[in-house]
């Protein structure tokens, strides 16, 4: 299958939507405004979701099958569910109880993967629903911040993006743990500036709720806004204000607490050996860079070219437009909440010796804003050098759209989710077929006990053999004592014939070969 926008009738709704949405905004019909923006974003989001018909490599696939498994027992995280044999592993890729990550953003999973059947769409949709809901916060802290102009197209351009667009894929790893942590934390931000601006005391409790729902996603990082918040406090010299937030903060808190903390203790409790070996190996991020996410002092500011695209000029121009947005900025707290929630997070990860792009994508719309509020500034004198008020509608509309195709960047998506051509696509094709054995082997077997070995079609490949056919499955050739263990626990035997297979299996009748060619024609 190939990858052609313009004739994918998602892709074509997405931009019928977005011109909406633009249309509406010019005419001051700013809820039509979003509400079409939003739809192009769900729509978009399906479109972007579905380049992948498999579930990709590493994180998506250990993330999809716990999912699935937590259905039945949600408070009970398995990987394996069926060792079969005696082995036992305490590591997050091959072990029972599996509490390598944080639960919220599995729960939603499953609940998905119930909704929509075990499929792309049902591990990837709240992943697009979030990534939708985020305009209305980034519209709202625009808005706050400094107008509606600036809210609306940030908002817009956010909604095209590439880079949170490609988490939806699965293609990043830590995928859609890393969206619901981005969703989550950014909203807590959010509310935190809306306590700000209006003082209500419900976003103090939603500061809390998002705050705790954002640590059960990615751990202890989600208490980024109370970093936040406390900078704010000291930055007021008021003693009577200072113990008031102070206490507000405090109050908060306990709310966020009630969120994640039961949480902790039931895992622990319930599974102290796993709890304290995923914690040892959590805290090794800071100290080491695992599984090879390493990188210099400068990862972060060369993640800018991944975020917007290629070329010298993209990180300098982006940190241009971000600060000169902070340096326009009337409100002394809204300068603190963009400096100190971006410097807290860009400092805490340059130093910590595991990188990954994910891990600063909380403070990605700061960056979009800037980019809004230098478009606008550069917009607003560029049409009033024009006297007819169509023509400046029909500048309004191209230029965004121009913005817009550019921070689609469609050739890096092209490159990345094409069969054709280049980029990944025999991973690609080995990945689908792969997908289409093992959907067969549901489809003939059925609910037959079977038990599939030798599984390397792809690398782990036994965690998608096990999610698409629920037959225990392993990457690796049985000795003989397994043979006969499975044959004397009623398991039919299937093996992937690699070309590789010992004599005493290509000469055992009972079992079933499976010719897998990795090879593409």
């Amino acid at each position: 299958m190939g990858l052609f926008f313009f004739s994918n009738n998602y892709f074509i709704t997405s931009i019928i939507l977005i011109l909406l949405s633009i249309l509406s905004f010019q005419a001051k019909r700013e809820r039509f405004a979003l509400t079409f923006l939003f739809l192009s974003s769900i729509i978009l989001g399906f479109f972007v979701a579905k380049l992948d018909p498999f579930i990709n490599l590493w994180d998506e696939q250990f993330h999809a099958l716990v999912a699935k498994n937590m259905i039945s027992h949600p408070f009970k995280p398995t990987l394996i569910e069926e060792p079969v044999f005696d082995f036992v592993s305490t590591h997050w890729s091959y072990g029972t109880i599996w509490l390598h990550k944080q639960p919220l953003f599995l729960w939603q999973m499953a609940a998905s993967l119930n909704l929509f059947g075990f499929n792309e769409l049902g591990v990837r949709f709240p992943s697009i629903l979030m990534h939708a809901l985020m305009i209305f916060f980034i519209y709202r802290i625009g808005e706050i911040f400094i107008s509606k102009n600036i809210g609306f197209y940030a908002a817009l351009f956010f909604t095209c993006s590439y880079f949170p667009l490609e988490y939806l894929t699965g293609f990043y790893a830590t995928d859609h743990n890393d969206i619901s942590f981005f969703f989550y934390e950014f909203a807590a931000i959010w509310a935190l500036t809306e306590y700000y601006h209006t003082k209500k005391n419900i976003y103090l409790i939603l500061v809390g709720v998002f705050s705790g729902s954002a640590i059960l996603c990615k751990w202890l990082i989600g208490l980024l806004v109370y970093a936040v918040w406390f900078i704010l406090i000291l930055s007021n010299k008021k003693r009577t204000i200072f113990f008031k937030e102070s206490l507000n903060l405090v109050s908060s808190f306990f709310i966020c607490t009630i969120i994640f903390l039961p949480w902790q203790v039931y895992s622990y409790l319930k599974y102290p050996q796993e709890y304290l070996t995923e914690m040892a190996f959590n805290s090794k991020h800071i100290s080491e860079p695992l599984e090879g996410h390493g990188g210099d002092f400068f990862f972060y500011y060369n993640a800018l070219f991944e975020e917007f695209g290629e070329g010298a000029i993209i990180p300098p121009l982006i940190l241009v437009c971000f600060i000169s947005m902070i340096y326009f900025l009337k409100n002394k707290n809204h300068k603190l909440i963009l400096i100190s929630s971006t410097t807290i997070l860009y400092l805490f990860f340059t130093f910590v010796s595991t990188k990954m792009y994910g891990y600063v994508l909380v403070v990605f719309p700061f960056f979009i804003l800037g980019l809004a509020f230098a478009y606008t500034a550069l917009l607003d004198r560029v049409i009033s050098l024009i006297t007819k008020n169509y023509l400046k509608e029909i500048t309004i509309t191209l230029t965004t759209i121009t913005i817009l195709l550019f921070l689609f960047n469609s050739g890096k998506l092209y490159k990345h989710h094409s069969n054709l051509e280049y980029g990944r696509y025999k991973s690609r094709l080995i990945d689908v077929r792969e997908k289409q054995l093992f959907i067969e082997l549901k489809n003939h077997f059925g609910d037959k006990k079977c038990l599939i070995f030798n599984c390397n079609t792809s690398l782990q490949s036994h965690i998608l053999a096990i999610f698409y056919t629920n037959f225990p499955s392993f990457n690796y050739i049985l000795n003989n004592d397994q043979i006969t263990k499975a044959k004397k626990l009623g398991y039919i035997l299937i093996s992937i014939d690699d070309g590789n297979l010992p004599n005493q299996i290509k000469g055992d009748r009972s079992i079933i070969k499976i010719k897998f060619n990795k090879e593409l024609i």
